[in-house]
């Protein structure tokens, strides 16, 4: 018998955005490459979160949509500042995904739905928060930083 190797040479797609450098591909589109490790590891579970079977809340709950992750992966990228913990990400009955941060005594939740709006809430000793909401996702995350 006659062993052979296996290989992980890839054709490019003709018009992909893909660059090759040196045997690995990379697509400009994503910026990857200088993110903070928290920002990559809350993407991943974002990307992941897109092979939920159906039902599986056992509410009929499809995965969230491309459109979701997305938004989600845009929040992500967009997030003011370099030293967050990674947010708890977790899916939501309908197709939405919810994250949530937490330092010292505030938690800071969000909420993507399925139309791909945001929703905030900010709790501080374990009771929720209500004020007149900040003009931005940015001022929230000031909030949460305030000690």
């Amino acid at each position: 018998m006659r062993a052979t190797a296996a290989t992980n040479r890839v054709t490019q797609a003709e018009r992909s955005h893909a660059v090759q450098y040196a045997g690995s591909a990379v697509n400009p589109v994503i910026p990857v490459g200088g993110v903070e490790a928290w920002r990559l590891e809350a993407i991943k579970k974002v990307c992941a979160l897109g092979n939920l079977d159906n039902n599986w809340d056992g509410h009929n709950s499809g995965a969230p949509s491309r459109g979701v992750r997305n938004c989600a992966v845009d929040l992500l990228l967009s997030v003011p500042g370099v030293n967050w913990p990674t947010p708890r990400v977790v899916p939501v009955s309908g197709g939405g995904l919810h994250f949530e941060w937490s330092l010292g005594r505030r938690e800071l939740e969000l909420y993507i739905e399925p139309d791909c709006s945001i929703e905030l809430l900010r709790v501080e000793n374990g009771m929720p928060i209500e004020a007149e909401p900040p003009e931005d996702v940015s001022s929230f995350f000031e909030w949460l930083s305030a000690r």
